[in-house]
């Protein structure tokens, strides 16, 4: 199946490859666990890809908050990430982009408020991407990506703050009331 993949910094409108992302720590649409928040250790979730293509020799995986746009919404970009069918948790292989934050490293869900979704991109790669930069930017990965896309998949998690306080508290709750 190939899958038509749209960016807001560069045309990324060629058909490629889809894969297929999975995480054993939550479903397509499902509740991210705190572990992999702010609220947690801050650790990426791991995530399995199937249907990479052969000639894939790395992958690039950003995790954007749908509730932003561009480099805004960007809380994580690896890349040149050695291809294989896993990314591990709290991944330590390939090299970091710039994320919101204007920091290189993941930066887990963390919504001031309310509920937002988050985007897991995995991206399989016919070469290695080479900035001669040191801060490099989604826009740059982007750009590189055009050249070198075989493949692309994504995995939506949601999370909200509020919502995990809220299921803390209810023990105490509970408890308080006997």
């Amino acid at each position: 199946m190939e899958k038509v993949i749209y960016s807001k910094c560069s045309s990324l409108d060629m058909k490629k490859v889809a894969l297929n992302i999975y995480s054993e720590k939550f479903g397509q649409g499902g509740l991210i666990p705190a572990k992999y928040t702010c609220d947690g250790k801050n650790i990426n979730p791991p995530l399995e890809i199937e249907n990479l293509p052969p000639q894939t020799k790395s992958l690039v995986v950003v995790l954007e908050d749908k509730t932003w746009e561009g480099n805004e919404a960007v809380k994580w970009l690896a890349y040149n990430i050695p291809a294989k069918s896993w990314i591990d948790e709290d991944e330590r292989k390939g090299e970091l982009g710039i994320n919101r934050h204007n920091q290189q490293c993941y930066s887990g869900p963390c919504p001031e408020k309310g509920l937002h979704h988050y985007l897991f991109k995995v991206y399989a790669m016919d070469d290695y991407l080479y900035f001669s930069q040191p801060h490099v930017s989604r826009c740059d990965v982007e750009d590189g990506i055009r050249y070198h896309l075989l493949g692309y998949g994504e995995l939506e998690g949601i999370y909200d703050r509020e919502a995990k306080l809220e299921l803390m508290r209810l023990p105490l709750d509970q408890e308080a009331d006997n």
